[in-house]
């Protein structure tokens, strides 16, 4: 390698614009070229039309569609095969233990559904479990549920997995 280009390479990375429209990028000037220039259309910069963004539904719309589609929903801290919290252990360990067929959503890859879910419930913690559409409570109701035996009669009917 030339000692020059050596020299080059090995100075910091700047870049700077000058007043005559190049870029400056380690003591090396290039013309940056624009729509005007008689370039062939291969080399000319191509400038992508911004695409539509596409609605995606909001946070609550995605907690009422959870909860209408699964007649036992749990949100909790993650995935039912690795909860990333005791409770939401719990909650999984519990709903397992009556061989009902649930469905999840992991709060922590979600910070809309986080947020949304503790104000549609007006509940403050996670995890939060739904039967049949209705918002039961936290890990705690749903051991002191299962320690009533009223857990088994809420989940009558339900699935089993």
């Amino acid at each position: 390698m030339l000692a020059s280009a050596r020299a080059l390479l090995a100075g910091p990375l700047t870049r700077r614009a000058s007043p005559f429209g190049h870029v400056v990028c380690r003591g090396i000037t290039a013309r940056v070229p624009t729509q005007e220039d008689d370039i062939h259309e291969d080399f000319k910069p191509k400038f992508k039309a911004e695409a539509e963004p596409r609605s995606a539904p909001s946070a609550t719309d995605q907690i009422k569609q959870d909860i209408t589609e699964h007649d036992v929903f749990l949100y909790m801290k993650g995935v039912p095969e690795a909860p990333q919290c005791g409770f939401s252990n719990m909650a999984c360990r519990i709903l397992d233990a009556y061989g009902v067929k649930f469905g999840s959503r992991n709060v922590l890859a979600d910070p809309a559904i986080r947020d949304a879910i503790k104000e549609y419930s007006q509940w403050p913690t996670i995890p939060q479990v739904y039967i049949k559409g209705d918002f039961v409570g936290g890990s705690d109701i749903l051991m002191g549920m299962h320690q009533s035996g009223e857990l088994t009669e809420a989940l009558e009917g339900v699935e089993k997995a």
